[in-house]
């Protein structure tokens, strides 16, 4: 047997010890002859290149980890949620999953305590988004680590604003006056009031800035019958006479981003996807489009959003070398900035210090995405996350109720109603 020179000595000696102070600090022991392995279930994003990205991240996991790693996409309407509820049913599946808004709080039972790994991407990127502590923190326990969210600005055509000689509305009242001429050029306004998501990311905002609510903070109080929705729902009927067109009661999430991209509508409420589709497409509305900030009112300028999260099932038996996926992902700035940057400022970091990201700086045209301090919520505000909640989402009794009252419902009878539904649920 060849006697090891001194330098093969010293680096034997060196990642020995190295090893010996892994184990001590973890507690664990390497598995010998065993090749770890997780895997992961994700949504199919809305920006593709985000999940090539996410695969090419995942090979570099493998390579400096040794941890295999197997990423399987999916829907992330239908399809996802009946995946979900398979692999609890079965205790069996993937080791993590990616969940949207509220999800956490309606799986938190089978999901791992991930507060060691929050407070860890915390200490480095600065606090977790409002609206992502909302939808991952259940009962005070991260269930599900902040990703990156999706939020809704103010999408409009610069060119038209220009020629009429309009400013971006500020507020949800200038938006009228605005829509008013908007609607006379042959290009109104386009907010949904329709049974999808669009219709509720308009009307929350709309709604907590006159001063409304659905459910009081407790989970348990109804408070969608007030001033503040009537004074919401006339802001809704007038928009609808003189600013908007009848098709709206019908469109699906996809309609106002399609009104936009084809010249029809003025402005809209949306995330950025109407214009990074406008512009991969080369179409001619692509240089017309600009964004602001989401509007305002006189109870302050609230945004909804679409946070985005990773949990760990309970039932993994892989829970730390998953753990270590997430750090790898999130946790070092240079890759989280890679897979950021890979999106084109759809989907945005989910911490306050990386508010103002390096991707707003690709195109003027993202200035207005940067906000630091901005407080984003999710559907249903102030009320927790619970499954009540999200069945009042489901349900679309918010759009409905708007529907009602712009086609012939009277203002008091809309929320009336609404009102029922809502303590149907919370009751039920």
């Amino acid at each position: 047997m060849t006697q090891p020179t001194r330098r093969e000595f010293l680096g034997r000696t060196a990642a020995g010890t190295a090893g010996l102070a892994g184990i001590l600090a973890t507690g664990t022991p390497p598995a010998r002859g065993q090749q770890r392995e997780i895997s992961y279930l994700c949504w199919n994003n809305f920006a593709p290149a985000m999940d090539k990205k996410q695969l090419e991240i995942a090979q570099r996991f493998t390579k400096d980890t040794g941890i295999k790693i197997r990423i399987d996409g999916i829907s992330h309407m239908g399809p996802q949620q009946q995946k979900l509820a398979a692999e609890i049913q079965t205790q069996a599946g993937h080791d993590l999953v990616e969940l949207r808004m509220h999800f956490p709080w309606l799986y938190e039972p089978q999901l791992v305590d991930v507060s060691d790994v929050v407070a860890e991407l915390e200490k480095k990127h600065g606090p977790s988004l409002s609206s992502a502590a909302e939808a991952a923190k259940v009962k005070g326990v991260w269930r599900a680590v902040p990703m990156y969210h999706g939020m809704f600005v103010a999408t409009y055509r610069e060119d038209l604003f220009t020629k009429a000689g309009l400013k971006p509305p500020d507020t949800w009242e200038d938006l009228y006056t605005v829509g008013k001429e908007l609607k006379k050029m042959g290009h109104p306004v386009g907010i949904p009031i329709a049974q999808n998501y669009d219709s509720i990311s308009t009307a929350g905002p709309v709604l907590w800035s006159f001063g409304g609510m659905e459910v009081d903070k407790d989970g348990q109080t109804v408070r969608i019958n007030s001033a503040a929705t009537e004074q919401m729902i006339e802001w809704y009927k007038k928009m609808f006479r003189d600013c908007m067109e009848p098709e709206v009661l019908s469109w699906t999430d996809a309609n106002n981003n399609e009104s936009m991209q084809q010249g029809k509508a003025g402005w809209i409420h949306n995330p950025v996807s109407t214009y990074v589709v406008a512009k991969g497409r080369k179409l001619p509305t692509a240089d017309l489009i600009n964004h602001q900030r989401s509007l305002g009112g006189a109870h302050g300028r609230h945004e909804t959003d679409v946070p985005r999260s990773m949990a760990i099932w309970k039932f993994s038996k892989n829970v730390e070398p998953a753990k270590e996926w997430i750090r790898y992902l999130l946790g070092q700035r240079e890759v989280y900035d890679e897979w950021i940057m890979s999106a084109d400022a759809f989907n945005l970091p989910s911490y306050e210090k990386l508010v103002d990201h390096p991707v707003l700086r690709t195109d003027p045209k993202y200035a207005a995405l940067g906000a630091p301090g901005v407080q984003y919520h999710l559907y249903g505000w102030p009320a927790p996350g619970t499954d009540k909640i999200q069945r009042i989402t489901n349900e679309y009794i918010l759009p409905n109720m708007i529907a009602k009252a712009v086609t012939g419902t009277s203002t008091k009878e809309a929320g009336a109603w609404a009102e029922k539904e809502m303590k149907r649920i919370v009751s039920g």
